[in-house]
């Protein structure tokens, strides 16, 4: 299935309908040879439409390694992020801040927020 939008193509048998997130296969590793560290050991995560989602584990689980991985703030070593059908993987720097303008709140966990205003406009703010 090609994506006008992005020019990229959604791998087949990948059905995107009432997902909002569909990682496939992440991997996330650091540095290289005997130092690497792998984050993310090939991911497969669904996150139907709708629905709220925690993200629990111990320290150095890599739990924001896949929060950001699926934000598109960082890049999957492999794999395949979709937010809707748009494969962030595929996108550009440029358009991927764009998309995280126009379709992605964040609250990070040492938050900066505006205490006049509330949660919902903070995150709407940008």
């Amino acid at each position: 299935m090609k994506n006008a939008a992005t020019n990229s193509v959604v791998p087949p048998g990948i059905a995107t309908a009432g997902m909002a997130v569909r990682l496939s296969s992440v991997t996330r590793s650091y540095g290289k040879g005997a130092a690497a560290v792998t984050a993310l050991d090939r991911v497969t995560l669904d996150i139907p439409k709708g629905t709220f989602t925690a993200v629990m584990g111990p320290s150095g689980s890599g739990k924001s390694t896949l929060l950001q991985c699926t934000a598109g703030l960082d890049r999957p070593t492999s794999g395949t992020v979709l937010l809707g059908d748009r494969d962030l993987t595929a996108l550009s720097e440029n358009k991927l801040t764009l998309l995280r303008r126009e379709r992605i709140g964040f609250v990070f966990q040492a938050f900066n927020l505006l205490p006049s205003l509330t949660a919902e406009q903070n995150v709407a703010l940008p």
